[in-house]
Protein backbone atom coordinates (compact mmCIF):
# COMPACT_ATOMS: atom_id res chain seq x y z
CA UNK A 1 0.00 0.00 0.00
CA UNK A 2 2.49 2.49 0.69
CA UNK A 3 4.57 1.51 -2.74
CA UNK A 4 1.20 2.25 -4.21
CA UNK A 5 0.54 5.76 -3.06
CA UNK A 6 4.38 6.29 -3.21
CA UNK A 7 3.92 5.35 -6.87
CA UNK A 8 0.73 7.74 -7.28
CA UNK A 9 2.53 10.96 -5.57
CA UNK A 10 5.31 10.31 -7.99
CA UNK A 11 2.61 10.31 -11.02
CA UNK A 12 0.91 13.36 -9.74
CA UNK A 13 4.28 15.27 -9.34
CA UNK A 14 5.15 14.46 -12.70
CA UNK A 15 2.01 15.52 -14.62
CA UNK A 16 1.65 18.86 -12.54
CA UNK A 17 4.17 20.90 -13.88
CA UNK A 18 2.63 19.90 -18.24
CA UNK A 19 -1.00 20.85 -16.66
CA UNK A 20 0.46 24.27 -14.85
CA UNK A 21 2.52 24.74 -18.13
CA UNK A 22 -0.63 23.59 -20.21
CA UNK A 23 -1.54 27.81 -22.70
CA UNK A 24 -2.86 26.63 -25.65
CA UNK A 25 -5.89 25.55 -26.94
CA UNK A 26 -8.60 27.17 -23.75
CA UNK A 27 -12.11 28.28 -23.89
CA UNK A 28 -11.41 32.10 -25.12
CA UNK A 29 -14.74 32.96 -25.34
CA UNK A 30 -15.05 35.42 -22.82
CA UNK A 31 -11.95 37.09 -24.35
CA UNK A 32 -13.47 36.99 -27.98
CA UNK A 33 -16.32 38.38 -26.86
CA UNK A 34 -14.63 41.54 -24.93
CA UNK A 35 -12.42 42.20 -28.55
CA UNK A 36 -15.61 42.37 -30.73
CA UNK A 37 -17.27 44.80 -27.83
CA UNK A 38 -14.21 46.96 -28.02
CA UNK A 39 -14.02 46.98 -31.61
CA UNK A 40 -17.51 48.00 -32.42
CA UNK A 41 -17.26 51.52 -30.43
CA UNK A 42 -14.83 52.41 -32.94
CA UNK A 43 -15.52 54.71 -35.31
CA UNK A 44 -14.26 53.01 -38.80
CA UNK A 45 -12.94 56.39 -40.36
CA UNK A 46 -9.11 54.67 -40.39
CA UNK A 47 -7.95 52.10 -41.75
CA UNK A 48 -8.37 49.17 -39.25
CA UNK A 49 -4.96 47.44 -38.32
CA UNK A 50 -5.78 44.05 -35.72
CA UNK A 51 -2.88 43.14 -33.10
CA UNK A 52 -3.72 39.38 -32.70
CA UNK A 53 -1.34 36.90 -30.20
CA UNK A 54 -1.15 36.20 -26.86
CA UNK A 55 -0.50 38.82 -23.48
CA UNK A 56 2.82 40.54 -25.20
CA UNK A 57 0.13 42.10 -27.02
CA UNK A 58 -2.39 42.56 -25.30
CA UNK A 59 -0.42 44.66 -22.80
CA UNK A 60 0.89 46.95 -25.34
CA UNK A 61 0.20 50.17 -24.51
CA UNK A 62 -1.33 53.61 -26.36
CA UNK A 63 -0.96 51.33 -29.35
CA UNK A 64 -3.69 53.83 -31.05
CA UNK A 65 -0.43 56.26 -30.57
CA UNK A 66 1.76 53.63 -31.88
CA UNK A 67 -0.18 53.11 -34.93
CA UNK A 68 -1.62 56.67 -35.43
CA UNK A 69 -2.46 56.12 -39.29
CA UNK A 70 -5.06 52.96 -37.78
CA UNK A 71 -7.39 52.25 -36.26
CA UNK A 72 -6.29 49.38 -33.98
CA UNK A 73 -8.22 46.83 -32.30
CA UNK A 74 -5.79 44.19 -29.90
CA UNK A 75 -7.35 41.48 -30.31
CA UNK A 76 -4.11 39.82 -28.08
CA UNK A 77 -5.55 37.13 -25.09
CA UNK A 78 -3.58 35.42 -22.10
CA UNK A 79 -2.00 31.85 -23.43
CA UNK A 80 -2.99 32.47 -27.41
CA UNK A 81 -1.49 30.28 -29.67
CA UNK A 82 -0.50 29.52 -33.37
CA UNK A 83 -3.39 26.65 -33.07
CA UNK A 84 -5.68 28.90 -31.38
CA UNK A 85 -5.20 32.23 -33.95
CA UNK A 86 -5.64 29.52 -36.87
CA UNK A 87 -8.96 27.69 -34.77
CA UNK A 88 -10.23 31.22 -34.27
CA UNK A 89 -9.40 32.90 -36.99
CA UNK A 90 -13.45 33.38 -38.73
CA UNK A 91 -14.19 35.58 -35.72
CA UNK A 92 -10.51 37.57 -34.75
CA UNK A 93 -9.59 37.89 -38.20
CA UNK A 94 -12.12 37.82 -40.85
CA UNK A 95 -15.04 38.94 -38.60
CA UNK A 96 -12.90 42.32 -37.88
CA UNK A 97 -12.04 42.97 -41.45
CA UNK A 98 -8.49 44.19 -40.91
CA UNK A 99 -6.29 46.27 -43.47
CA UNK A 100 -3.22 45.43 -41.75
CA UNK A 101 -2.94 42.34 -39.46
CA UNK A 102 0.15 42.09 -36.93
CA UNK A 103 0.07 38.83 -35.34
CA UNK A 104 2.26 37.25 -32.31
CA UNK A 105 2.14 33.98 -31.73
CA UNK A 106 4.74 31.07 -30.81
CA UNK A 107 5.95 32.31 -27.54
CA UNK A 108 3.45 29.90 -25.75
CA UNK A 109 3.50 27.37 -28.15
CA UNK A 110 7.42 26.90 -27.37
CA UNK A 111 6.36 26.90 -23.39
CA UNK A 112 3.97 24.35 -23.80
CA UNK A 113 6.45 22.32 -25.51
CA UNK A 114 4.62 22.03 -29.06
CA UNK A 115 7.25 21.13 -31.67
CA UNK A 116 8.89 23.56 -34.25
CA UNK A 117 7.82 21.94 -37.20
CA UNK A 118 3.82 21.60 -35.83
CA UNK A 119 3.53 25.22 -34.31
CA UNK A 120 5.39 26.04 -38.45
CA UNK A 121 2.89 23.86 -39.85
CA UNK A 122 -0.03 25.42 -38.33
CA UNK A 123 1.42 29.39 -39.02
CA UNK A 124 1.90 28.38 -42.64
CA UNK A 125 -2.15 26.88 -42.61
CA UNK A 126 -3.06 30.55 -41.52
CA UNK A 127 -0.64 32.64 -43.94
CA UNK A 128 -2.09 30.39 -46.71
CA UNK A 129 -5.68 30.91 -45.95
CA UNK A 130 -5.33 34.55 -45.22
CA UNK A 131 -3.52 34.74 -48.91
CA UNK A 132 -6.43 32.90 -50.66
CA UNK A 133 -9.23 34.78 -48.42
CA UNK A 134 -8.13 37.94 -47.97
CA UNK A 135 -5.32 38.65 -50.98
CA UNK A 136 -4.54 42.39 -50.23
CA UNK A 137 -4.58 42.10 -46.56
CA UNK A 138 -1.12 43.32 -45.65
CA UNK A 139 0.20 40.65 -42.59
CA UNK A 140 2.86 41.70 -39.94
CA UNK A 141 4.70 38.18 -37.98
CA UNK A 142 6.40 39.38 -34.70
CA UNK A 143 8.96 36.71 -33.84
CA UNK A 144 8.43 35.17 -29.69
CA UNK A 145 10.78 37.28 -28.77
CA UNK A 146 13.19 36.21 -25.54
CA UNK A 147 12.38 36.48 -21.81
CA UNK A 148 14.19 35.71 -18.73
CA UNK A 149 11.28 33.61 -17.77
CA UNK A 150 11.86 31.38 -20.60
CA UNK A 151 15.18 32.06 -21.42
CA UNK A 152 16.01 28.52 -20.35
CA UNK A 153 14.26 27.30 -23.99
CA UNK A 154 16.44 29.90 -25.97
CA UNK A 155 17.37 26.89 -28.43
CA UNK A 156 13.66 26.12 -29.31
CA UNK A 157 12.90 30.25 -29.83
CA UNK A 158 15.72 30.30 -32.03
CA UNK A 159 15.09 27.29 -33.77
CA UNK A 160 11.53 28.76 -34.16
CA UNK A 161 12.36 32.26 -35.60
CA UNK A 162 14.09 30.81 -38.26
CA UNK A 163 11.90 28.49 -39.70
CA UNK A 164 8.91 30.88 -38.74
CA UNK A 165 10.72 33.48 -40.70
CA UNK A 166 11.24 31.68 -43.97
CA UNK A 167 7.26 30.43 -44.16
CA UNK A 168 6.25 34.71 -43.58
CA UNK A 169 8.32 35.46 -46.23
CA UNK A 170 7.38 32.32 -48.64
CA UNK A 171 3.46 33.44 -47.94
CA UNK A 172 4.58 37.08 -48.57
CA UNK A 173 3.78 38.22 -45.42
CA UNK A 174 6.38 40.90 -43.47
CA UNK A 175 8.92 39.68 -40.70
CA UNK A 176 10.06 41.20 -37.44
CA UNK A 177 12.29 39.85 -35.21
CA UNK A 178 12.78 42.41 -31.60
CA UNK A 179 15.28 39.21 -30.32
CA UNK A 180 19.03 41.00 -30.80
CA UNK A 181 17.53 44.78 -29.44
CA UNK A 182 16.43 43.00 -26.72
CA UNK A 183 19.53 42.00 -26.05
CA UNK A 184 22.99 44.06 -24.78
CA UNK A 185 26.01 43.29 -26.88
CA UNK A 186 27.86 41.08 -24.74
CA UNK A 187 25.03 38.98 -26.10
CA UNK A 188 23.33 38.96 -21.91
CA UNK A 189 19.52 39.26 -22.40
CA UNK A 190 18.33 42.89 -21.13
CA UNK A 191 16.63 42.11 -17.93
CA UNK A 192 15.66 45.80 -16.84
CA UNK A 193 13.02 45.71 -20.06
CA UNK A 194 10.32 43.52 -17.93
CA UNK A 195 7.93 43.36 -15.58
CA UNK A 196 8.40 41.25 -12.13
CA UNK A 197 7.08 38.14 -13.71
CA UNK A 198 10.05 38.20 -15.94
CA UNK A 199 7.69 37.18 -19.19
CA UNK A 200 6.06 40.30 -20.27
CA UNK A 201 7.78 43.82 -21.22
CA UNK A 202 7.38 46.90 -19.09
CA UNK A 203 7.08 50.20 -21.00
CA UNK A 204 10.85 50.67 -21.46
CA UNK A 205 10.45 47.39 -23.34
CA UNK A 206 7.49 48.20 -25.46
CA UNK A 207 9.57 51.46 -26.60
CA UNK A 208 12.17 48.98 -27.73
CA UNK A 209 10.05 47.84 -29.81
CA UNK A 210 8.36 50.33 -31.09
CA UNK A 211 11.61 52.20 -31.84
CA UNK A 212 12.54 48.74 -33.76
CA UNK A 213 9.49 48.81 -35.34
CA UNK A 214 9.42 51.40 -36.80
CA UNK A 215 13.26 50.95 -38.12
CA UNK A 216 12.24 47.62 -39.63
CA UNK A 217 9.23 48.86 -41.09
CA UNK A 218 8.61 52.37 -41.36
CA UNK A 219 5.23 52.48 -43.57
CA UNK A 220 3.63 50.79 -40.52
CA UNK A 221 2.53 54.59 -39.21
CA UNK A 222 4.14 57.57 -42.16
CA UNK A 223 2.10 60.26 -39.22
CA UNK A 224 5.33 59.13 -37.36
CA UNK A 225 9.18 60.87 -38.19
Amino acid sequence: MIRLMLALVVGVLCCAPKLCAQLCGQDYDAQVAAIHARADQLSGDKPRLVLLGSSSFRFWPATDTVFSHFEVVNAGFGGSCFQDAWRLRDTLIYALNPDLLLIYEGDNDVHDRIPVDDIVTTASLLLEDLSMRMPNLEVVVVAPKASPARYHLKTDYLALNTSLRLTTMDRGAHWVDFWEVQHRDDGTLRDELFIADRLHLNNMGYDVWVRELRRQLPWLDPAQP
